[in-house]
């Protein structure tokens, strides 16, 4: 293979802070192929997506190494510019890289760049923010606050779970009203789940239909379900055989609001992104990944 540049973009605190000892273990063995490689320790989520911003087209090669909040800020800038971008694995969940089937193994993954593929990918948008994996509402926002303060020896598994049942003991079921693609509905539930990749919580698959090519946000809304049912449904979460139809339905569209209620806490991809009011948006193709 031609020599080819690569500028490493990486979230020194990702993976309660080994992430910033993966860097040189990436460099090296993209170095070992010929390639000519540059590194970015990011300052904040800004800082990343200004750099991606500042990318181009036709130069290096953006490799995000962190969670998945990185790679969606590295995606942010990549869509102004263009750019192309690699992640590689340096955060506890890593569901966007189990999404477009990359290994979580560090030097797996960094030595596959050199014989990877380009793909296009699909971006959501919460409100103005980007996502690529999912942005929620209601419980699983809940369990995101809680999964962030998850004690650093808890194994990546097991951090929602962690996050989940705490939630669960404060949160309660409210009336949503979401409208998709026009279509305003009503419902008493626990929370929505708008996906791209449809993958969230290392390894759960929230939203098991969804793709990152078709052009459209797949919904997940939890609503008549018992609160002791919950702790019961993990597993059905990380098999993606949840949806029954009842108390949990799947539905997809290309615009989604979350009208009521109103002042909920909005994730995607695992960072908060606003409250309710929002709107849920899809730009197909916007993204160049290599594979």
């Amino acid at each position: 293979m031609t020599a080819r540049e690569a500028l490493i973009v990486a979230n020194p605190a990702a993976r309660n802070g080994e992430a910033k000892a993966m860097v040189p273990v990436a460099a090296d063995i993209l170095r070992s192929h010929g390639w000519s490689v540059e590194i970015v320790i990011t300052t904040s989520a800004e800082h990343a997506a200004e750099v991606a911003a500042a990318g181009r087209p036709d130069g290096p090669l953006l490799v995000a190494l962190g969670g998945d909040g990185l790679v969606a800020r590295v995606a942010e800038g990549a869509i102004r510019s263009g750019a192309l971008v690699a992640p590689l694995p340096g955060g506890r969940g890593c569901d966007f890289i189990r999404a477009i089937g990359g290994s979580l193994d560090l030097q797996e993954a960094a030595s596959n760049l050199p014989f990877a593929t380009e793909r296009l990918v699909d971006v959501g948008f919460a409100g103005e923010t980007p996502f690529l994996g999912v942005a929620t509402v209601g419980y699983d926002s809940r369990a995101n606050d809680h999964a962030n303060e998850a004690p650093a020896w808890l194994p990546a598994s097991l951090v929602y779970a962690y996050g989940g049942m705490r939630a669960l003991a404060e949160t309660r079921s409210t009336a949503i009203t979401m409208t998709t693609d026009g279509v305003a509905r009503t419902f008493d539930g626990w929370s929505v789940a708008i996906g791209n990749s449809g993958r969230y919580g290392a390894g759960m698959i929230v939203n098991p239909d969804a793709e990152l090519d078709d052009g459209e946000l797949d919904i997940t809304t939890v609503e008549g379900l018992p609160r002791w049912k919950y702790p019961m449904l993990l597993p059905r979460y990380f098999k993606g055989t949840h949806i029954d139809g009842e108390d949990i339905r799947a539905a997809r569209g290309k615009e989604i609001e979350i009208s009521a209620p109103t002042g909920y806490r909005v994730y995607a991809d695992g960072d908060i992104v606003g409250e309710t009011p929002m709107t849920f948006t899809v730009k197909p193709g916007a993204l160049r990944i290599l594979v």
